[in-house]
């Protein structure tokens, strides 16, 4: 997929470094799964898996890539969280913060999703993650379930 500032691509093993130095702000990890950095072999395993998911059902998790510097500043697609449904992701450089590349990310993948058929869209959000969720929110998503799962760092949002 591709916007006017971002593409999003299949992982590649190249993108294991980066990933890992994305995570390494805490900024970027605070509110992703343990909220601790990514290590290289969760990396290899999140590059393994998006290419497993995205050979099995022709879609997954990808490289966000910025158009003008060519450099990976995100992750965006449909995970699996294994209950049968897709669950939209996104994170981006926290140095892309407040320049609209949120907005644009999530629009793309809206596309995405009316274009497969997903419904609904699925989210799950930590509650403190007041930028996830106003983006989502302002998108049409809705509260579905706070502590989702049992899980107090995870509220469910859907766009239907």
């Amino acid at each position: 997929m591709k916007t006017a500032h971002l593409t999003i691509r299949p992982f590649r093993p190249e993108d294991v470094e980066p990933l890992v130095t994305l995570f390494a702000d805490p900024l970027v990890h605070q509110f992703v799964d343990e909220g601790l950095p990514l290590s290289q072999d969760v990396a290899r395993l999140w590059v393994a898996r998006s290419n497993e998911n995205l050979a099995s059902f022709g879609f997954g998790t990808g490289a966000v890539v910025e158009n003008a510097s060519g450099r990976l500043i995100g992750w965006a697609g449909f995970a699996r969280p294994g209950d049968g449904s897709e669950e939209l992701i996104y994170g981006l450089a926290a140095d892309r913060w407040g320049q609209g590349l949120g907005r644009e990310l999530l629009e793309s993948l809206l596309r995405f999703a009316e274009s497969r058929v997903i419904s609904p869209v699925r989210a799950t959000v930590d509650p403190r993650n007041d930028r996830s969720i106003a983006l989502l929110t302002a998108a049409g998503f809705r509260l579905a379930e706070r502590g989702h799962r049992g899980d107090p760092d995870s509220d469910l949002y859907l766009l239907t």
